[in-house]
């Protein structure tokens, strides 16, 4: 340590005396602060209470909208289903009730997945239109009606569609200058079916102004707005000004914007529509599952959607449409009790702004000497240490932990029951390894220099927000400035006091913008990423850290291992508690696969799973001779010719029913290219239908029922389509494909549900087991092979 160094630490050291025997009252203040104040920022994060059934008419009242949900969420009502017509027909009831005169759009709509692969259907969008009395353009209020077969859909999407109907009586009783459509979209669940045919198709599409729309992926927590149209800098204005409870924040869109992650807001977006998508994420584990159920919802997260969409709708109802974009905003929310917005136009002018206060601070530290070159070194290093090995070993333990534990609830999106437990756990250790990681460099640094070289952390940050996620910005840019005069004080003040009450105030109101800012976006991020992205949220936990650095130096005072050694003790409780709490029951099912499947060619069956070990349940389909037999295969007749996954599976009886039918309508070569028109049908009325081409043919067009796609990027053997709610005459498939040898089609139809074999009845699942939301689950799939 410097000669400088030495010096400044026995200033600080004889300024301690000053509250002698108060370190630890200081330190536990501290503590209970950080602590508390996090609370509050988490406790935040819930939505509004529940407006009750007698409140006012203009109000929105989720008991109300509940008697909605009671009809809508009864069963599963995916696409093709009976189910799913009397959700319809509701719907179609309950605006006609209300006075509208709705229209169900009926279409043959057809969505690019992957350069090649494709999905269609046959969509029934449900529409309606509330007239103004003085229209600009129309606001449209949007929410898809179907569900997944494995799962009844109340928050997904069931609660949009209950906070619209029930939005549809509320906004009646004040009349609006723009006219108002209700676009209730089907087939959202396979591929944004409907949304895609109301764009592509419907006269009202290019009457839009404004597009609001309301999804969920879980069953609890507030209604976040995590995306906008571009050019948003209008709209959040007005949103700001609007919004009764805004949750929102700029990073969550540029978050979103690099996820593979699409709701019907994403087919709007590509319209080129100006909105905003709403979505409430907490309960992920219930996602696309039967446990997403009535029973299951907090009607506080319907309530927080529908006070958002009433409200937002009066709004934007009597505003001019014909002008809605303006330069990107920056954005967020304060606890849901304020709402920031500024142009991205000020981002760069901030960020230098920001950048000459850090700069002229950093200098003049260095010319008084109480920062020195070297101490700033080891403050950055120590910063990047922490963010390297907290991160690290939190997501080699968590790691540790699915690799070696059966944890349950633990899906591909690494999302399991107990998961609040683990990540409290992750949290606290994380804070332990970076309390220590000071704890070793404090002998190495002062305070001074690893504030400083923390903050340098941040506005490296900074700069790289600036300019390559401009809606990120806002936060190293507030929490560097509004962090800055706590060192400030260390460096101007010629012996500064630690331990005075107005040093004490300062260092706590600065810690007040980085806890409410970055602790519920940790928390929603934690939601939205899950656990299987545990390493960059403890990655933004440890940045944090970093800059609560003298208050880490307060909590240590005392016994400088007390604080690390405690959160040790309280991680390792938490573990526990995930690790022997987690179990399979009832109230926490374990999520498995099997599906039937027929090759008509050969008329040979398979049961088949993806699970890696089997169950009470599933062992009844892989007994041989009471012996348990399985091979695992891959399963291209199911899945095409280049499908590589390896499937479990045990021979079944041949269940006595015709393949999928395809038939040549005609056959054409014009200049090397081969036209075939196809006739597709199920004659056993499955409502799924997917088409492979397993010859080495290019498709370099196609069209289903006249719906055309001019350009395909498929390669040899890899070109699908899957079309959903299939008619019972079938569709018409167009191709246009290079091939020089005949084609080789492989059809497969899939139903919902197993097949009851003769003499071998399907037994009863038990409680603590329910099917997983892939999508041939508890199917039954039926193949057969056509070469022209």
């Amino acid at each position: 340590m410097s000669t400088v160094d030495t010096t400044i630490t026995k200033s600080a050291s004889r300024s301690l005396a000053i509250w002698p025997g108060h370190d630890s009252i200081v330190a536990i203040t501290a503590v209970l602060f950080l602590t508390l104040l996090s609370a509050i920022s988490l406790y935040r994060q819930n939505p509004p209470a529940v407006k009750s059934a007698d409140s006012l008419p203009g109000e929105f009242s989720a008991a109300r909208a509940m008697n909605h949900l009671a009809v809508i969420a009864q069963r599963p009502h995916q696409m093709g289903s009976i189910e799913h017509d009397a959700v319809r027909d509701y719907l179609v009831n309950e605006l006609r009730a209300q006075g509208l005169v709705p229209e169900v759009q009926t279409a043959t709509a057809l969505n690019p997945v992957w350069r090649d692969e494709f999905r269609a259907g046959t969509v029934q969008n449900v529409i309606a239109r509330l007239p103004g009395v003085a229209n600009s353009k129309a606001v449209m209020l949007a929410a898809h009606y179907d569900s997944v077969p494995n799962g009844a859909g109340a928050s997904d999407d069931g609660a949009g569609v209950a906070a619209l109907l029930e939005t549809v009586r509320a906004i009646k009783s004040t009349p609006l200058k723009n006219d108002v459509i209700f676009l209730f979209t089907d087939g959202e669940e396979p591929g944004l079916l409907g949304a895609n045919a109301f764009i592509s198709e419907h006269p009202w599409a290019k009457d839009v102004g404004l597009v609001m729309n309301f999804e969920a992926r879980g069953i609890r927590g507030s209604s976040i707005m995590f995306e906008t149209s571009p050019n948003n800098g209008w709209l959040i204005k007005e949103f700001g000004a609007s919004a009764p409870y805004p949750i929102a924040h700029s990073l969550a869109s540029e978050i979103y914007r690099l996820l593979p992650n699409d709701t019907d807001f994403t087919v709007f977006k590509k319209a080129n529509l100006p909105g905003l998508n709403f979505a409430y994420i907490n309960g992920l584990t219930h996602y696309h599952t039967s446990l997403d159920s009535i029973a299951a919802i907090d009607q506080r997260s319907l309530q927080h959607q529908g006070a958002s969409a009433l409200a937002l709708t009066r709004h934007f109802g009597n505003v001019d449409l014909s002008a809605t974009r303006a330069g990107n905003a920056v954005y967020f929310d304060l606890m849901g009790l304020a709402f920031i917005q500024y142009s991205g136009a000020w981002v760069l002018p901030l960020t230098i702004f920001t950048t000459f206060v850090f700069a002229g601070l950093v200098i003049y530290g260095l010319r008084r000497r109480r920062l020195t070159f070297r101490g700033l070194i080891w403050g950055f290093v120590a910063l990047i240490a922490a963010l390297v090995v907290a991160p690290l070993v939190a997501g080699a333990l968590w790691f540790l932990v699915v690799r070696f534990n059966d944890i349950a609830g633990v899906r591909t999106q690494g999302e399991a029951y107990e998961s609040n437990l683990f990540f409290v756990s992750f949290v606290a250790l994380a804070v332990a390894i970076t309390s220590a990681v000071y704890i070793f460099f404090r002998k190495r640094a002062t305070i001074e220099n690893l504030t400083a070289g923390a903050l340098f952390v941040w506005f490296i940050l900074l700069w790289l927000a600036a300019l390559l996620l401009p809606g990120a910005s806002y936060l190293p840019t507030w929490l560097l400035l509004l962090n800055l005069p706590p060192l400030a004080y260390l460096l101007f003040a010629k012996e500064p006091d630690v331990r005075s009450i107005r040093f004490l105030a300062l260092l706590f109101l600065c810690a007040v913008p980085g806890l409410v800012l970055l602790v519920p976006l940790i928390y929603q991020t934690y939601l939205g990423l899950t656990l299987r992205l545990i390493v960059p949220l403890i990655a933004v936990l440890v940045l944090l850290l970093g800059l609560l650095i003298p208050h880490l130096k307060l909590m240590a005072t005392p016994q400088r291992w007390l604080l690390p050694a405690a959160l040790v003790v309280i991680s390792t409780g938490f573990l526990g508690a995930g690790l022997f709490g987690s179990s399979y029951d009832s109230q926490q099912p374990k999520l498995h696969t099997l599906f039937y499947g027929l090759n008509a060619d050969t008329q040979s069956s398979i049961w088949a799973t993806l699970d890696p070990v089997r169950d009470e349940w599933t062992a009844n389909f892989f007994k041989a001779d009471g012996k348990l037999k399985i091979q695992r295969i891959r399963l291209p007749e199911f899945f095409g010719a280049r499908a590589n996954t390896q499937f479990g599976s045990a021979q079944a009886d041949a269940l006595q029913v015709n393949g999928p039918q395809l038939a040549i309508v005609s056959d054409k070569v014009v200049a090397g290219v081969r036209s075939v028109v196809l006739r597709v049908n199920s004659p056993r009325q499955a409502p799924v239908v997917t088409i492979y081409v397993d010859s080495p043919a290019e498709v370099q067009a196609f069209a289903v029922n006249g719906r055309k796609i001019d350009s395909v990027s498929a390669g040899k053997n890899s070109w699908r389509l899957s079309y959903h709610a299939l008619p019972v005459q079938g569709i018409e498939l167009a191709l246009d494909v290079k091939a020089q040898e005949p084609l080789k089609f492989r059809v497969v139809d899939q139903s919902y549900g197993l097949p009851e074999l003769p003499g071998k009845p399907i037994p009863p699942r038990p409680s603590g087991l329910l099917p997983s939301r892939l999508p041939f689950s508890d199917s039954t799939l039926v193949a057969k092979s056509y070469v022209f």
